[in-house]
């Protein structure tokens, strides 16, 4: 996969490297000034300390013997020291003492208080040497002279250098994990991620054959999965719809044959009376088959939209359930099916806010269902009313809806029977749209089905209650 600024593993490789060397730099100028201020000050209070003592011994015996020995011990080591007179001319030093310190003694003799020991220079990062002073100590007010002592800063500077080095190592370090942790990310997020554009690039046209790393236990698995999944169920939705227009344009086409055959029967001059009235009484059919089969396609399209309104107004429980068992008395009885209305009583007092006209619409679909589709021979429907809702219930004693089946009959353009018979195949929309229209109405339509037959509840809160 070819690099960009863009690509998600380069962000967060570059926030690594930037947080990193933040985070060093950080911690590298407060060791580094930290550890070269202690080194600096041990190095003076070592200073201090050796030119107390040298001033101590002699002190005690201010002799050009005691001042050779001073310088002799100083010649071993890296310090310097200069012996001064009281008036600061120097009488002895150690061996290769550079001019340079002779003109720091000229420069500093009356800098800074004159009894007591006294730094004279700490400033290691300009100046090639620390110094300090000690007052060699009085007999009967007379001071013998001064001690001097040097230190090279070029030890700092060394320490300094090394530091630095870490410092330039640790980063050196910090540019090759994040090479490496791009790489890794790479693998891991940008090659996954790539995958998914490619296989979501293909969804639409081409769903059936995804491959995607679905097998992941992680985010990227989690996705790659809700893609999958949304890539079968649109592969199921394009197989309906395509379905769905197959069906209705066989639905429209059959009755629109009917139409024109029978109207040029009945056009005709020479058709007999008997005849002429069979098709025009047939030509009525097949105009209120088409008008129903128009009105579900359109209300199906406003329920897409969700431009589908409800007209509601508050209806009494039980004028509302004798409605609806008049209505469902009278279509039933125009077919062979005995159909038995089981009220339960009275619900005085307790009322609905609903549009009649569609929950009368919901039942009228579901008796259609019945009387078409479920092959019964009693259907009963009842009505009883819990502690915050009315449940309505129609069963029937027919064949069943196959349980690979159940779970769907509300989906949108889904059919139990896929032939395309006019009398078993239905357009798939009645079930459909009167589940929509009762959750418009803040319920609920539920199904049980078994070889025993299939029963449809359907639940509506109640508006208010009377206390009887």
């Amino acid at each position: 996969m070819k690099a960009s600024r863009n690509s998600l593993p380069f962000r967060i490789s570059l926030i690594f490297l930037l947080s990193t060397l933040l985070i060093e730099g950080v911690l590298f100028l407060l060791l580094y000034h930290t550890l070269l201020g202690e080194r600096v000050v041990e190095e003076i209070d070592r200073l201090e300390s050796r030119a107390e003592s040298h001033a101590s011994v002699l002190s005690t015996s201010f002799n050009a013997e005691t001042i050779g020995h001073v310088a002799r011990m100083e010649s071993e080591t890296d310090t310097k020291v200069a012996i001064t007179g009281p008036d600061q001319e120097i009488l002895r030093t150690s061996r290769q003492f550079p001019s340079v310190l002779s003109g720091i003694v000229d420069a500093k003799a009356a800098t800074g208080v004159m009894d007591e020991t006294t730094v004279l220079e700490e400033d290691w990062e300009n100046e090639a040497y620390l110094a300090v002073r000690t007052p060699i100590g009085e007999t009967a007010g007379t001071r013998y002279g001064y001690v001097y002592m040097f230190m090279p800063t070029e030890i700092i500077h060394g320490i300094s250098h090394r530091l630095q080095l870490r410092f330039i190592y640790i980063t050196a370090i910090a540019l090759v994990t994040t090479i490496l942790t791009f790489i890794l990310l790479s693998r891991l997020i940008s090659r996954p991620i790539q995958s998914l554009k490619q296989a979501t690039e293909r969804v639409l046209t081409d769903p059936d054959n995804l491959q995607l790393p679905t097998n992941r236990v992680d985010e990227i698995g989690e996705l790659a999965r809700s893609i999958e999944s949304m890539s079968t169920e649109l592969s199921r939705l394009r197989k309906e719809r395509n379905q769905f227009l197959s069906d209705l344009s066989h639905e429209i086409k059959t009755p629109l044959t009917y139409l024109r055959g029978y109207a040029e029967i009945a056009s005709k001059a020479n058709t007999p009376d008997a005849l002429k009235e069979q098709s025009i009484q047939t030509i009525l059919e097949e105009s209120r088959a088409l008008t129903e089969l128009v009105e579900n396609a359109f209300q199906f399209a406003q329920l897409d939209e969700n431009t589908f309104l409800l007209q509601r107004e508050e209806v009494d429980v039980d004028t509302f359930c004798a409605d609806v068992g008049r209505m469902m008395s009278t279509m039933f009885r125009m077919t062979s099916i005995q159909f038995q209305h089981q009220p339960t009583g009275q619900k005085n007092g307790l009322s609905l806010s609903l549009d009649r006209h569609r929950m009368l619409q919901v039942f009228r679909s579901l008796a259609h269902n019945a009387i078409e589709h479920s092959e019964a021979k009693h259907v009963t429907f009842s009505s009883n009313v819990t502690t915050n809702e009315l449940r309505l219930t129609l069963r029937d004693d027919g064949k069943g809806i196959p349980p690979e089946d159940l779970p769907h009959i509300f989906d949108r353009l889904y059919r139990v029977e896929k032939s395309r018979s006019r009398q078993t195949g239905g357009s798939g929309l009645g079930l459909a749209i009167a589940d929509q229209i009762v959750h418009l109405h803040d319920g609920s339509l539920n199904v049980q089905s078994d070889k025993t037959g299939t029963s449809f509840t359907v639940s509506l809160p109640l508006l208010k209650s009377t206390p009887n």
